[in-house]
Parts: structure tokens; C-alpha cells; sequence
């Protein structure tokens, strides 16, 4: 009993004194607590906090949605010493699709949809005061900033709809002005990466300023184009000139006071009245009058009409009369486009003499004399230009002038003999051409590589005149503007018909020319392969008796079999030369390999694709080993490919030989090459487009990262990323592929330890064997690694390898997937 006794009093002590240690640590834990649960609260969306009484943490604010409101719960269960973890923060619903929507109308803008976040509402309420929206999560990178943009572009607009969901905007709807269009443009210039604007807007105004143009013919007035202000009514012109003006009159839409503008366009109007023909101009304040006047009478009573513009219109006016009193006067210009006139002539000219000056502007003088001998050179000169193919003529009353161009001499002859009748007071200055110079007949064609337009020139025999070149040529068409038709010499029929026979052969070649002449027939360019060539040769079989053939031809396509290199190195990057298989492209090569661009100039086999698969198999292998190598080629020939590999220093070349030759059957050449630079040398690999620096004669990536443990974990997490180092099977020698991550690992490494913190290296294996033998592999594999990193520069200071064996699985061992995750190696840095 007193035993008992005893022991009931020892455990009471320790009851009470237990009581009394936990009273005085109970406001540590709470504030241990607090700050742990505060951390894990770190970059919440909104800002969550957590409010901590004794062990009991409860989490209060705005969780921007049930993701992130169940991966802050599942922080703070995890934070040590705390009991229970309750939840009274608001959860924001997950929105999808991320959309906002505003209709502006008569009733003023509504608004619709979600916000991220209470900054983006307050953001939109300094351009829409009253706008109101819920908060919803799931809003893509960048919302806010275009929901924004998007509200000021709005600002622009009279009415439409605004709608942003996920990250297309689309504003449609109807703006004043170009201007306003302008700025709704402006705002949306700058939208957040990866957002796109698509705008659909109606301009009520084109914006342009104020114009008029009216032609009037007559007394008929048509409205030739312009714009009339708010202030002035189309029946207003009417009023004005005196009868209506037709045409479709524009009339803005949005106005402003335009008072003196109105003022001007009726003066003018009026003016243009006293016109036989005129033109009124309106633009800017300038108002502009030409035309012509019966009379000086005239004349003068349209000037009196705008004496009285507004002071600062700028009146120009250039008016001429309809017989001003000059001489009489002939111009004729002839051209395949047909005649053109101008002048003044007698009234005397019959309209049978000025038929052939139709549409003209040539005056018909109504005062003076008849000038019996002007009119009388005038028909001379009219007569000698009908025949000509081209003419430049002039008339005065002092001298003729005639440069033209005959289609032969006897149309010459005519012209002359007409000329004859010209009084002999005025002296004549003639010069007449003809439009063939008797030169020899040639006809070029020519076929572009390029698939645009056959070319035709030279000159042909008149028996070709309106002959179908693209017909006899199986083409759409061919451009014969430069091709001249003979008028005089033979007709050359041989030379005619040697055309179908050459244009059949040209259209078999890739690209060349064809030259006729009266000799023979000559056949220059490319063509694809002897096949070819037999059949151009065919062709020309069927020239003219006494016409030779000639051809000089380069074979797209000399008939051997397909044979090529592949090279790549990382100071030339990708090249290619020889001969590509039918259908293999040197585009397909370079995307098979992983690069860019390719430099050289191969051929290519027009109908054998042999080797084809067995180089697209093989660059489709090598394509990862790229960024390992400094130089690479493969060669194709007779159908098999051969792989010639250098190594990047730190390439296990051994390795790398086997995974190749396993993944071309054979054939693979491999060395590893010795780096020739100082440490510190910098390139670009044109494999990964990376920059890399050259540390302990290993070329490793060039990384920017921020040198704290969190930054050195993030850069060796994204060093990782798409690399694995892994081991060769129950072995402790890394695998070939190994060396990319590794080299990416140094080279954050590098700069880590530089900042003083210290790199776990941690062998893990799964749980199949003997633990121990598993823990001394896992050890071993983590040295290996170390002596990796060493030998790329890394001080050994800064290293720790661990083997952990099994000890920290990170999947189920009872598959092989588990198993495999579970053979790895961790990386984890501190200070």
C-alpha cells in the first residue's frame, strides 16, 4: 500500500509539473504556430490569413478558388503542433470561361461576368464609376490589364458591346469618327501577352473635312464629289446654281458651326452658273473655279460672285473664253491608244473634216476669218495622219510639223502625196518611219524557273500575226507585249512552222528559252533527268527540213542513285550535300534533326527515294545526341547510312557508341573530343540555341539565376526539366544520356557554391535486394555524381553526397513504375 501510495504521488508531480511547463510554453506554440501558418499562407491570391488561438488555426479572407482554398488547408494541416484547422474564408467560384461582357446602349453601360480580384474593380471604376461585378477564380495571366484596355477603348465608342473571355476581346459596335476608331485602337495596341483583339466597328462619319467638287456641262451641274456640312441641305446647291444638281451628294454626319463654308459653297455655286463649262472646288479654305466663259461679260459676272467670300477663303480662279482671238492652231497626237486633238480651228472645217478628231478637245473659233488656206493644209495634214500607225503633229500659221510612224511605204506614200495639197506659204517639216527595218526574223520565248508568265519577243513573219503561242505551248498564257509582227518581207513559212515543234519542246524542260531564228532553232535551260532530254530530242525531230536544232541542256537529275551527307557541327551548324532522295526535302531533314535551318545546295533525285527511311530512321536517332556532340555526319550511300560522331568533352564515348550503333544497326564512328578554348570561353550551340561557357574543359549551359537556396533549388528544378541522371542497370557508371543533366546541374552549381551554399546528393534505389548492398550502391552512384560535378569545375566543399538506399521511396515498390521512380538521385541545396 505504500508503495502505492509512493507512486500515485510521483505521477501526481509529474502531472503538475507537466501543467506548469505546458502554462509557460502555451504562448510559444500559439506564436510558433502562428508564424508557420503565416508562411504557408504566402502568395495566397487575395491575401489569406490565418487566425491562431492555442493549437487551433482558422483561415479567414478570399481563397481564389476551391484549388487553391484546398492547397492552403492542406498547408496548414502540415504545419507542426497544430490541432485542428478550420476554415472561414470565402471561396471565389471557378469561372470557365474566364468572361466579361459590357453593352453599352441607351441605358448606359451594364456590365457582366467576373473580376479577379477587388483592384481590378476599383481599376474599372475610375473609368465606369458605377460598374459592379462579382469576383470569380480562374482568370488567365493578364485579365485584369486587358479587362482595363479594354474598358478605355470602350470609352471611345457611342454604343456596341465589349466582351473579354479567357484571352480574346472583341469590341463591336459604332464610333463617331475615324479618329475615335483610332483611339479605340490605340488602347487595345498594348494587350497583355497572348491576348488577341478582334474589332468590329461602324464609323458613323469618315472624319474627312468638309470638300466639294461639282463639274457643270451646259447648265447641268453633277455632283463629282465632297462632302457637305451638317448646316447645309443639297437643295441648298440647287438654290444656288439655279437648277438641280444631280449625282449622289454626301452630307455629313456629325456637324459644327460651318457657317462661311456654306457662305463660300453658295457663292461658288453661283458663280459656276455664268460657266459654259466649269468646275467647282471646295477644300479647305481654298475655293477653286476653272472653267470656260462664253464671253469676257461672262467671265467677269462669275468673279463678282465670289468677290464677296469670307476674308479668310482663298478664292482661285483660272476661267478661259470660248474664242479668246489667238491664232488658229492644229495638235494631233496618234497612238495605239487611239488620237488625241486640241487646237482651234476655223469655223469653215466641216464636221466631216474633224471626224476622225472625235472627243477631242479641239476649239471651233466663232469670230474671224475663214482662212481658206489654214483650212486647207489642216485637211491635208488630217488626210496624211489617217493611214499612220503612230503621229505627232502641230499646225501654226507660220509651219506643219509631221513625226509619225507607217505601217509600210505605201501608207508613206499616201501620207506624202497628201501633204502636196498644203499652200506653199507654209513651209513643211516631215519626218515619216516605217514599222518594220527589214531586220531578220527572231522569236525568243522564254520559261521561268519561278512559274510565272512565259516570255515572248523578237519579230515574227506576218503569217503569225494573231497566232496562239500559250495554245501551241499547253500553257494559260504567254506575255507577248515585246513581240514585234513584220508588215514587209517574206512570209516564212518554215519559220512558222518550226514554232509548235520548239514550244512543245520547251514545255518539257524545267525552265530555259527558246530562240528562232531563219538558221535553226536553239534550246537552252534545264530539264529534269535523260528521260527528259530523250524526249525534247524527239521533238525537235520534227522541225522544218532545212532548219538545224541545237540544245544545251543541264539535268536536273543525272540518274544515279540518291547519296548525301548530313554534317553538323557547333561552329557551322547543319549543311547538307550530294544528292536527296525523291521526296526528301532539305526543310524535312533539318526538322527531323532538331535544327532550324540547314546551309547548302543538294541535289535532287527526281523519281528514287532509296535510303530515304534509313536516313529519316537515322537523323530521327541521332537528333537527341545533337546537343551532346560538337560534330556529327551521317552519310548515306547505297542505301545505307553511316554515322560519324565527335563527342562533346565529358561524353561517356563508349556509351554513346553503343546507344547509337543499337539505334542505326550499326555503323557509328564515335570520339570525344578535347576542349581547345580556356575556361571561361563562351559559344551559342546551334543544337539548343543555348549559350554555353567552357568550365574544367566541359562545355556547360550558361544559366541566370538568383543565388539564394531557393534560387539555386528553382535553377536546378529547371536544369532537370526534360534531363534525367541516371545509371547503367545494378551499376554505379552514369548512363550516356546523363551527361546533358549533369553539365546542367554544374553549371548551376557553379554559381551556387560561389554564394556559399552547400549541394545534397542523395542516391536513392528501390527496395529489391540486400539493404545494405542497395544503401552502398545508392552511395556510390551519389560519389559518381559528385566526382561529375568536381570535374566540371564544382569545389568539392560544396558538395555532399549521400546514399540513402531505400530508406525514402517516393512510390509503391510493389511495381515496376514505383520501382523505377524510386532509383533516382536528389538534389537539394542549403546554407
Amino acid at each position: 500500500m505504500s508503495k502505492l501510495m509512493g507512486g500515485a504521488v510521483l505521477i501526481g508531480g509529474v502531472v503538475v509539473l507537466g501543467l506548469y511547463a505546458g502554462f509557460g510554453a502555451a504562448p510559444r506554440i500559439e506564436s510558433r504556430i502562428g508564424a508557420q501558418a503565416a508562411a504557408a499562407l504566402q502568395g495566397s491570391v487575395h491575401g489569406l490569413q490565418a487566425r491562431v488561438a492555442g493549437r487551433d488555426i482558422t483561415l479567414i479572407g478570399t481563397a481564389d478558388g476551391a484549388a487553391e482554398h484546398s492547397r492552403v488547408i492542406a498547408a496548414l494541416e502540415r504545419v507542426p503542433g497544430q490541432r485542428v484547422v478550420r476554415s472561414e474564408a470565402e471561396v471565389l467560384p471557378q469561372v470557365a470561361p474566364y468572361r466579361l461582357h459590357l453593352s453599352l446602349g441607351e441605358d448606359g453601360p451594364i456590365w457582366q461576368g467576373h473580376l479577379p480580384n477587388a483592384a481590378a474593380l476599383t481599376a474599372l471604376g475610375e473609368a465606369y464609376p458605377n460598374a459592379s461585378l462579382p469576383l470569380g477564380a480562374g482568370a488567365p495571366a493578364g485579365f485584369t490589364e486587358a479587362a482595363l484596355a479594354g474598358a478605355e477603348a470602350s470609352l471611345a465608342m457611342q454604343s456596341g458591346d465589349l466582351v473579354l473571355e479567357d484571352q480574346t476581346l472583341t469590341l463591336t459596335g459604332l464610333v463617331a469618327s475615324p479618329k475615335e476608331a483610332a483611339a479605340v485602337e490605340a488602347a487595345l495596341a498594348n494587350l497583355p501577352e497572348g491576348y488577341t483583339a478582334v474589332l468590329e466597328l461602324d464609323v458613323l462619319d469618315d472624319g474627312k473635312p468638309f470638300a466639294l467638287d461639282i463639274e457643270a456641262v451646259n447648265g447641268n451641274a453633277t455632283w463629282a464629289g465632297g462632302k457637305l456640312p451638317l448646316a447645309m441641305e443639297p437643295v441648298d446647291l440647287d438654290s444656288a446654281y439655279g437648277s438641280p444638281v444631280a449625282g449622289n451628294i454626301m452630307q455629313a454626319r456629325i456637324g459644327e458651326d460651318a457657317q462661311d463654308w456654306v457662305a463660300s459653297a453658295e457663292a461658288g455655286m453661283a458663280a459656276l452658273a455664268n460657266l459654259i463649262e466649269g468646275r467647282l472646288r471646295i477644300e479647305g479654305r481654298t475655293l477653286a473655279l476653272t472653267g470656260m466663259a462664253a464671253s469676257p461679260k461672262e467671265a467677269a459676272a462669275a468673279r463678282a460672285e465670289l468677290e464677296g467670300l469670307p476674308g479668310d477663303v482663298s478664292p482661285l480662279i483660272e476661267l478661259e473664253l470660248f474664242d479668246d482671238g489667238t491664232p488658229y492652231a492644229l495638235m494631233i497626237d496618234k497612238s495605239a491608244s487611239g488620237t488625241q486633238a486640241s487646237g482651234k480651228l476655223p469655223a469653215a472645217m466641216a464636221e466631216a473634216d474633224l471626224s476622225a478628231l472625235e472627243g477631242s478637245d479641239v476649239q471651233i473659233a466663232r469670230i474671224g476669218d475663214d482662212e481658206e488656206s489654214f483650212t486647207a493644209a489642216a485637211r491635208a495634214l488630217l488626210t496624211a495622219v489617217a493611214p499612220m500607225k503612230t503621229a505627232q503633229a502641230e499646225l501654226g500659221p507660220e509651219r506643219l510639223t509631221l513625226t509619225a510612224l507607217a505601217p509600210t511605204p505605201t501608207e508613206e506614200a499616201a501620207a506624202r502625196a497628201a501633204l502636196q495639197s498644203v499652200p506653199e506659204g507654209i513651209p513643211q517639216v516631215v519626218q515619216i518611219a516605217l514599222e518594220d527595218d527589214g531586220t531578220p526574223f527572231a522569236l525568243s520565248i522564254t520559261k521561268p524557273a519561278d512559274g510565272s508568265a512565259w516570255q515572248a519577243s523578237g519579230k515574227v513573219p506576218s503569217v503569225l500575226e494573231g497566232f496562239d503561242y500559250a495554245a501551241a505551248a499547253g500553257v494559260d498564257s504567254i506575255a507577248s507585249g515585246d513581240l514585234a509582227v513584220a508588215r514587209i518581207g517574206d512570209e516564212a513559212h518554215g519559220f512558222a512552222d518550226a514554232v509548235p515543234p520548239g514550244l512543245a519542246a520547251l514545255e518539257l524542260m524545267v525552265s530555259g528559252e527558246m530562240l528562232l531564228t531563219e538558221q535553226g532553232l536553239t534550246l537552252t535551260g534545264e530539264a529534269t533527268d535523260p528521260e527528259a532530254e530523250a524526249a525534247i530530242t524527239a521533238v525537235l525531230a520534227d522541225l522544218p527540213a532545212g532548219l538545224t536544232a541545237e540544245t544545251a541542256l543541264h539535268l536536273m537529275d543525272d540518274g544515279t542513285p540518291p547519296a548525301f551527307t548530313f554534317a553538323y557541327s557547333v561552329s557551322e551548324g547543319g549543311s547538307l550535300s550530294g544528292k536527296l532522295p525523291s521526296g526528301m526535302t532539305p526543310p524535312e531533314i533539318a526538322s527531323l534533326a532538331g535544327l532550324d535551318q540547314l546551309g547548302g545546295a543538294p541535289g535532287q533525285s527526281q523519281s528514287d527515294d532509296s535510303g530515304a527511311e534509313a536516313m529519316r530512321s537515322a537523323l530521327a536517332s541521332v537528333a537527341p545526341w545533337l546537343k551532346s556532340s560538337e560534330s556529327l555526319q551521317l552519310v548515306l550511300q547505297d542505301g545505307a547510312v553511316q554515322a560519324n560522331v565527335t563527342a562533346s568533352p565529358g561524353v561517356d564515348g563508349d556509351l554513346l557508341a553503343k546507344a547509337l550503333s543499337e539505334a542505326l544497326g550499326g555503323g557509328v564512328s564515335v570520339t570525344v573530343a578535347s576542349a581547345e578554348a580556356a575556361d571561361g570561353t563562351l559559344r551559342t550551340n546551334p543544337a539548343t540555341g543555348a549559350e554555353q561557357q567552357l568550365s574544367g574543359g566541359i562545355w556547360l549551359p550558361v544559366v541566370d539565376l538568383d543565388p539564394t537556396v531557393e534560387g539555386c533549388t528553382a535553377a536546378t528544378e529547371a536544369a532537370l526539366e526534360g534531363e534525367r541522371i541516371a545509371f547503367l542497370t545494378g551499376g554505379f557508371r552514369l548512363d550516356a544520356a546523363s551527361v546533358r543533366a549533369v553539365n546542367a546541374v554544374a553549371a548551376v552549381a557553379l554559381q551556387c557554391a560561389e554564394a556559399g551554399h552547400t549541394l545534397e546528393l542523395g542516391g536513392h534505389t528501390d527496395s529489391t535486394g540486400n539493404p545494405e548492398s542497395n544503401k552502398a550502391l545508392s552511395a556510390r552512384r551519389a560519389d559518381v555524381v559528385a566526382q561529375a560535378l568536381i570535374a566540371r569545375g564544382v569545389p568539392a566543399s560544396a558538395l555532399n553526397p549521400r546514399g540513402y538506399g531505400a530508406e525514402e521511396p517516393i512510390a509503391d515498390n510493389e511495381s515496376p513504375e514505383g520501382r523505377a521512380a524510386n532509383r533516382r538521385t536528389t538534389l537539394r541545396w542549403s546554407e
